[in-house]
């Protein structure tokens, strides 16, 4: 008698065979990540970032700069020398105490004074300071007090004096320029009059400037350097709050202080119906740039990878790029640009996702 096979078979109803499930694989359940090598640049752009960010969070109190050089400009034989001088000693005194900037007192020479050029001494003087640390994450002050009229070719230029007959003077196109081409956000600081004869052109970061008014007419209303003093009480104000102080903000302030300037300065007058205003001009390479941030820069922070030590929230992004080249200067930029609280960054990639 034959006997099924089937007979001895003890296959459990519902459950493949043992033979069948070997040959079986698991489908995957999302996403493969597969490291990418084909987008020119993202290995570049991962190295840069992660030995970026250590330096960008390194401070106690994190800002857009990791440092500060301000240079403060004023004419050896101006006409009320000890006024600007005093001006001047006030503002290096909150950038030292308040703000820990780094700074440069220049008196400017009078070409009559064993200078062959003023201009030459100037432009020499502004290269030295603008090659400096050329970099995004140090800010450059340029500040000017003196006189400033438009010559006979309507081109703006400096001046010791408002004398035009006595006075030396330097061509600001030509210096303008200088702080056009530099790397570093640039904040021009001019307690002078502005006259806007040509256009500003930046290629990288900010070029920012704050003057005291578009004509001379603000010497007559608020007198020598009320300018550079009203500016110097808002950065002692600012420098004990959180929240940095912007180049636009401290122009509308300025904005609204000029009228309680004249008015201290002529109480006969009951109200003020006119007066000069404070000019605001700003340029930039990447539009997405804001305004140039004053806060104080403290001593850098050990340097630590949080990851390792610290039981932190964390949040992870997934950031999906384009097939084209990779612009690292404007990554660099939005990492300047992160929130507060954020103590750590950890890069990861590059991959490419597939399904399969």
């Amino acid at each position: 008698m034959d006997l099924d096979p089937a007979t001895h078979s003890h296959h459990q109803p519902g459950r493949p065979p043992l033979s069948e499930a070997r040959i079986r694989t698991p489908l995957p359940s999302g996403p493969r990540l597969e490291k990418s090598l084909s987008l020119p640049g993202i290995e570049s752009l991962k190295n840069e970032l992660q030995s970026n960010i250590p330096r960008t969070l390194s401070t106690s109190n994190r800002g857009r700069y990791n440092a500060v050089h301000a240079l403060l400009l004023f004419w050896q034989d101006d006409d009320d020398t000890a006024v600007v001088q005093g001006a001047v000693k006030e503002l290096a005194d909150v950038l030292d105490k308040y703000y820990h900037y780094t700074f440069e007192i220049q008196t400017i020479p009078s070409s009559s004074d064993g200078c062959k050029s003023s201009w030459r001494w100037l432009s020499r003087r502004l290269n030295e300071f603008a090659e400096d640390r050329d970099q995004r994450d140090v800010l450059k002050i340029v500040y000017y007090a003196g006189h400033t009229y438009l010559d006979g070719n309507r081109e703006m230029v400096l001046a010791s004096s408002r004398d035009g007959g006595k006075a030396s003077v330097i061509r600001w196109n030509g210096i303008q320029q200088i702080l056009e081409e530099a790397c570093s956000d640039t904040l021009i600081l001019m307690d002078a009059a502005y006259y806007p004869s040509s256009r500003m052109i930046r290629q990288k970061g900010v070029l920012e400037l704050i003057a005291a008014s578009v004509s001379e007419e603000h010497v007559a209303a608020l007198g020598r350097c009320a300018f550079t003093r009203a500016m110097v009480e808002q950065l002692r104000t600012r420098a004990t709050r959180s929240n940095p102080l912007s180049a636009v903000e401290l122009h509308s302030i300025l904005l609204a202080t000029y009228p309680k300037l004249i008015h201290d300065r002529n109480p006969e007058r009951e109200t003020v119906t006119s007066f000069p205003a404070p000019l605001h001009a700003m340029n930039s390479g990447n539009s997405r740039l804001p305004s140039i941030f004053l806060s104080p820069v403290y001593q850098n922070s050990p340097l630590r990878n949080s990851f390792l030590y610290e039981n932190s929230p964390q949040l992870h992004l997934s950031i999906k790029l384009h097939d084209d080249n990779v612009d690292i200067d404007s990554w660099n930029e939005w990492l300047r640009l992160m929130p507060d609280g954020i103590k750590d960054i950890k890069v990861d990639g590059p991959f490419r996702t597939s399904f399969r």
